[in-house]
């Protein structure tokens, strides 16, 4: 189970158990997931098993057709477990949360059939960069590119990003990168005390209380 398994139609699905699922995790890099999968943190993690799932990037039908069908799944005297997506604090990163969350421009007509509407970005966040400023300065830091900050701007003239919008955070969250105009990968959090499966276990924790 190492290297994952490949998502399947939706349509070849007849039954789903997810009664022993506590969590699901959505990871924007290939190579997070692969390291998640070789060390069984969605078995073996202090917050009870879950689920990790990549598109390795921005999603395609199927993938988001998968995760919409896992977040109504609806055991008798069980809510659905929550949905969380890890990416990286760029605009890219953003914008395939979007794309999970609210849906893409291109599949307007599929949309209501396919957005998680209760997907919650875990990370990488503002916050991070500081708590990892602070501890190993700013070499996890890398510079917005000029691609980077047209399609950051881009994004904030979408009714999404609006200030009276669903996502006011998410629009903070892009104003404070172009502020900075700083980006970074997940591979940042691996810096923290306890690797980035310290840091997820913190996060999935704190966030399963909110």
């Amino acid at each position: 189970m190492a290297k994952g398994i490949l998502v399947p139609n939706i349509h070849d699905i007849d039954d789903i158990d997810i009664s022993g699922v506590s969590w699901v995790l959505v990871i924007e890099k290939e190579a997070t997931f692969r390291s998640l999968a070789i060390n069984r943190f969605y078995m073996d993690s202090s917050v009870g098993q879950g689920i990790i799932i990549t598109a390795k990037g921005y999603p395609d039908i199927s993938t988001r057709a998968f995760l919409r069908c896992l977040s109504l799944s609806n055991e008798i005297g069980r809510q659905p477990p929550p949905v969380f997506a890890l990416v990286d604090f760029d605009p890219d990163g953003i914008g395939i949360l979007s794309n999970y969350k609210h849906g893409s421009f291109a599949l307007a007509d599929q949309n209501a059939e396919l957005n998680v509407p209760g997907m919650r970005w875990l990370g990488v966040h503002t916050k991070d960069l500081l708590i990892d400023a602070m501890i190993g300065g700013s070499d996890g830091l890398l510079r917005l590119t000029a691609r980077d900050r047209r399609k950051a701007s881009l994004m904030l003239e979408k009714d999404i990003f609006a200030e009276d919008g669903p996502e006011v955070k998410w629009r903070r969250e892009l104003q404070v990168m172009l502020m900075l105009n700083v980006k970074a990968e997940i591979q940042l959090l691996s810096r923290r005390e306890g690797g980035l499966e310290g840091w997820l276990e913190e996060s999935l924790s704190a966030a399963s209380e909110d």
